[in-house]
């Protein structure tokens, strides 16, 4: 299987964001499983990139981002 880019498991956690505030946790499977990859090394790095995005201030965070059953995210809105 091709390696995933940092870039493209940026682009699948920005696609399944929007507005409104969704688990962390639905957000990391769900990239997960849309590159067909369950194991925790690659879960893990889902959550690493969500730490950039949450850096950069693309994301909002709402909780502790180590703790995916609580915590939430959003799309930071445009006028932030």
């Amino acid at each position: 299987m091709t390696e995933v880019t940092d870039s493209q498991i940026d682009e699948a956690i920005l696609s399944e964001l929007g507005p409104r505030s969704l688990k962390t946790a639905r957000i990391v499977v769900r990239v997960g499983e849309l590159f067909n990859e369950a194991d925790q090394a690659f879960l893990d790095r889902v959550e690493a990139r969500i730490g950039v995005l949450i850096e950069a201030g693309r994301v909002r965070l709402f909780g502790r981002l180590a703790d995916w059953r609580c915590s939430e995210l959003a799309l930071m809105p445009p006028d932030a």
